[in-house]
């Protein structure tokens, strides 16, 4: 067994793993407008490039790599593709073209996979079973870690030193971390509740188990809701800073830092700790605790984007937003309850597979089309040739108040997945089949 010491060390170092994950997966938001300026290109197209062409290569390219974290030692899995990712995030900073841009999303995507899926493995081998959720929980801190100083160095990078120098500054950090992992993190024992000493079967099997699991099922559809809402409003919440406030890149890094870091941080160890602590009395509250709070978060976010003051909007909006990160912790746990050593790298990553594929696929994609129809329905019939690129960004122009209330709108309208995914985890919490089953394990 770990001793308490290495234990921490390992979950700071898988905590800032999972950070350089979520900047890959939120780098076009922090810089989305500049792209759009440079390659006259629509929200639609930012937010395929910010979701689905990350999400599609992605998710499929985590199984595998899951496969490879149940036979192989998970430090190097983990450590060996976030310096592939790495080196595409550095490759991506010297693109010419939005086709080349394309490319190296590609290759951050394929890389990142190995972010998430392995780390859930060692973590649930490091810790018993009873202390999951908040362990998941500090690692799940590489969030907003990511989102308060990632996102304001990334805007302040692009605003000095254009858009480029972004990939170029978080893709070396990458390559550090990368290195460090590899040197530094120690493999955890696999702690396992079968006799076998290998793989406990294949992906297909995995499935197959997760799939028979209603508390499961219940479960996938909550937390694919809340990524759909999630990955939406993330990927254009600096440009609604951009837009509707008026803030430069640098500006709208740190309000959408302050916004997602701060509300990820208190969301993330309440959800974790909390939940944890609630089902001490009652193992439904594991999932009913962060249920109530997407209900009662959502009502005070839609509100925060009708209200014109900066500094009355921002608090308003981190209020709403702190509920919007309670789930990921709990949920994990239950998933990895049970479950066997062998399978828990296979299981997130089919998991993670689906809601990363709902969530960062559509999710983008689908919040942009809304925001430019919504401004085509503002502007009028000429809104795609009139407001193209930066036309869209002059401030006080018909354009850009167009373009501002569109995708306000199509923000306040993906805040409903949240409460959407709130139901659902009451429907999971309530299913009592497969009751903490795996605690043994």
């Amino acid at each position: 067994m770990m001793t308490r010491n290495q234990v921490a060390v390992a979950l700071v170092l898988l905590a800032t793993v999972n950070a350089f994950g979520f900047i890959d997966r939120v780098m076009i938001a922090l810089v989305a407008e500049k792209i759009k300026a440079e390659f006259l290109v629509s929200d639609l197209q930012i937010g395929l490039l910010g979701g689905t062409i990350f999400a599609v290569v992605n998710a499929f390219a985590s199984i595998p790599i899951a496969r490879a974290a149940e036979r192989f030692q998970r430090k190097y899995v983990t450590g060996l593709f976030l310096l592939l990712a790495s080196i595409f995030t550095v490759t991506a900073g010297a693109t010419s073209s939005f086709f080349q841009l394309v490319v190296c999303r590609l290759g951050m995507a394929a890389g990142n996979a190995a972010t998430e899926a392995p780390p859930h493995s060692m973590i649930s081998d490091m810790v018993p079973a009873e202390k999951r959720a908040s362990a998941i929980s500090i690692f799940m801190l590489g969030v907003p870690i990511a989102a308060l100083l990632g996102s304001f160095l990334g805007g302040a990078v692009a605003e000095r030193f254009g858009w480029r120098n972004t990939f170029l500054f978080f893709g070396i950090l990458g390559v550090l971390i990368s290195l460090l992992c590899l040197a530094w993190l120690r493999e955890p024992p696999r702690q396992t509740s079968t006799a076998n000493e290998g793989p406990a079967g294949g992906a297909l099997n995995v499935a197959k188990k997760l799939v028979r699991d209603a508390k499961i099922r219940w479960l996938v559809l909550a937390v694919s809701s809340i990524s759909l809402g999630s990955f939406g409003i993330n990927t254009f919440m600096p440009a609604f800073f951009s837009r509707y406030h008026g803030l430069d890149a640098a500006q709208s890094g740190l309000g959408f830092g302050i916004v997602s870091g701060v509300a990820s941080l208190v969301g993330t160890i309440a959800g974790g700790f909390g939940s944890e602590r609630l089902a001490r009395y009652d193992q439904r509250w594991l999932l009913g605790g962060p249920a109530i709070g997407y209900i009662v978060g959502v009502p005070i976010f839609i509100f925060s984007l009708s209200v014109s003051s900066l500094w009355v909007a921002l608090p308003l909006m981190l209020l709403g937003s702190c509920t919007f990160y309670t789930a990921m912790g709990p949920s994990i746990a239950t998933l990895h309850n049970s479950l066997d050593s062998f399978e828990r790298a296979t299981a997130s990553a089919l998991f993670l597979l689906v809601i990363h594929m709902v969530g960062q696929g559509f999710g983008p994609p689908l919040i942009g089309f809304v925001s430019d129809s919504a401004s085509h329905l503002i502007y009028g019939n000429k809104f795609a040739a009139e407001c193209a690129g930066a036309a869209a960004q002059v401030r006080g122009s018909v354009c850009a108040q167009a373009s501002a209330h569109g995708l306000r709108y199509a923000m306040a309208t993906f805040a409903s997945f949240f409460v959407i995914g709130g139901g659902l985890l009451v429907l999971a919490a309530r299913t009592n089949n497969s009751e903490i089953r795996g605690l043994k394990g």
